[in-house]
């Protein structure tokens, strides 16, 4: 499997996930998303450019920021594309125009963008090419943000990453098999490592002609209810739920008590927090 066939597996699989994402793992981001927009600072009349939307949280908070002109928002997920209409519909936001295209490769004429934005959507895979097209989309002088995990999992997820391993079918199914080979090539991936690390990104970013690049740690704190409700968030992505739902049922119920174990005295009568670190970057066209 290559880069690029692990790519659209992905994208398949948050368009399949599409609504069940939008309700349990959107709202969660929305912080993340405020604090794209506060760095960006939008003003009325600004074109902006919103990559990997998925569903939509970005583009609908920029959206009132720069009317009447317009944010265009792009993904690679075409389901998710119909999600995020549907959610900008709702809130009776007419100025976002989304589009399912490849942050990799935008089929815009260059420097037509003011700024340019993405909430964790930076693909891990090939994100040079898209650094390359934001800058020949930018403005002189036009301002690129994004938002990226740091390469340290929260405490959770790590053990979420330790103990699934253990539990997962042994006989999974052939959308189940490919998906592993293109998680596996994802984690493996010196670049798509680089990506985590805000030295390298600089760097990278600085190669295709940015200046001014900044990295701009925050740490968000979320409460999961419970074990199910942590499970239920994890399988918002395609190939988590796939794993949980092939995982025979004794192999399901152990991996449960060694997680709520794991947890420990982190999970109270109300659940329990997970902080997350976010790297935002800052750079300039």
């Amino acid at each position: 499997m290559n880069a690029n066939e692990a790519t659209l597996l992905y994208a398949d699989e948050y368009g399949r996930m599409a609504e069940t994402y939008d309700r349990v793992v959107a709202p969660r981001f929305e912080p993340i998303a405020r604090a794209v927009v506060e760095l960006l600072a939008p003003k009325s009349g600004e074109l902006l450019l919103d990559l990997a939307t998925g569903t939509g949280v970005l583009a609908c908070l920029l959206a009132p920021l720069v009317a009447p002109q317009t944010v265009v928002a792009i993904d690679l997920a075409d389901e998710a594309i119909g999600v995020a209409s549907f959610r900008a519909g709702n809130a009776g936001i007419r100025n976002v125009r989304f589009e399912m295209m490849d942050a990799r490769n935008i089929v815009y004429r260059g420097q037509l963008f003011d700024k340019v934005g993405s909430n964790l959507g930076i693909p891990n895979l090939g994100y040079d090419r898209t650094f390359y097209e934001v800058h020949r989309l930018l403005k002189p002088g036009g301002l690129f943000v994004f938002s990226e995990w740091d390469a340290k999992p929260s405490f959770a997820e790590g053990v979420f990453g330790e103990v699934l391993p253990r539990y997962r079918t042994t006989t999974p199914s052939k959308e189940l098999a490919q998906l592993r080979e293109a998680v596996a090539l994802n984690r493996s991936d010196p670049e798509a490592r680089a990506l985590k690390d805000p030295a390298a990104v600089r760097k990278k970013l600085e190669s295709f002609g940015f200046a001014d690049v900044r990295d701009v740690p925050r740490t968000f704190v979320t409460r999961f209810a419970g074990l199910e409700d942590f499970l239920g968030f994890e399988a918002g992505w395609g190939w988590d739920e796939r794993e949980l739902r092939e995982m025979p049922p004794e192999n399901r119920r152990a991996f449960e008590e060694e997680f709520a174990r794991r947890l420990g005295d982190r999970m109270g009568p109300g659940g329990f927090d997970e902080t997350w670190t976010i790297h935002f970057t800052v750079a300039h066209a």
